[in-house]
């Protein structure tokens, strides 16, 4: 029996990356369905629901960003497992990536952007990591340059917060390109964000080991 594999995601952007990343390194698209629930709160009200359904049929995965404070992401995501009758919940999250397998529990996994550690963070901030030769890409270092400059002018009147300022440099650095302003996903497939290096390579084999490995 083939088990149905499920993604939740925040947005179109987490959904168009991951499945850019999943072509680029050779994933079946078969493989798993993502769901983008629109918000944080509709990834975790779906996983609290799916995980006491507790129908084994289904692996769920779930990618979230830490937002403002990794610790309680992670604590609001091990209460919804502990609900569930979950055992042996990690104090903290993997960092490469967190699957949970219980006997006769659904398979769980949380990838917690941007990379399971840094406490704070988003998309965006996973986004950077592929930026290509990043200590010396000159494209990058004035975006970040520039970004910062503006943000110190617009402080006063709190236009966004300092966990916003990864997107402005994200999205000024892909402004510069030839190609301006592509999509997330489709400056991946461009390469103006490379996919081959070990961030990337990283967040595929937590999607394997959750995901891929369970299609029986």
């Amino acid at each position: 029996m083939k088990r149905n594999n499920i993604l939740l995601v925040e947005g179109k952007d987490d959904e168009h990356v991951i499945y850019a990343i999943r072509d680029i390194y050779g994933v079946a698209k078969e493989t798993f369905k993502i769901k983008d629930k629109q918000g944080i709160e509709n990834v975790l009200e779906e996983t609290d629901s799916t995980l006491i359904d507790g129908n084994t049929d289904v692996c769920l995965g779930i990618v979230i960003d830490a937002d403002l404070d990794l610790k309680a992401r992670w604590q609001g995501i091990s209460n919804i497992l502990q609900k569930a009758g979950y055992a042996n919940i990690p104090s903290q999250p993997d960092p490469t990536g967190t699957v949970i397998k219980q006997e006769n529990k659904i398979s769980f996994g949380v990838w917690i952007m941007p990379d399971n550690q840094i406490q704070r963070g988003m998309l965006e901030d996973f986004l950077s990591f592929l930026v290509p030769d990043k200590e010396n890409n000159p494209i990058w270092k004035k975006a970040v340059k520039s970004t910062e400059e503006v943000l110190n002018e617009v402080a006063e009147e709190h236009r966004f917060g300092d966990i916003h300022l990864s997107k402005a440099k994200i999205h000024s650095y892909l402004a510069w390109q030839k190609e301006c302003g592509k999509p997330f996903g489709i400056s991946i497939t461009a390469k103006y964000l490379q996919a081959d290096n070990p961030n990337c390579e990283k967040f595929v084999n937590w999607l394997k080991k959750l995901l891929v490995l369970l299609v029986i």
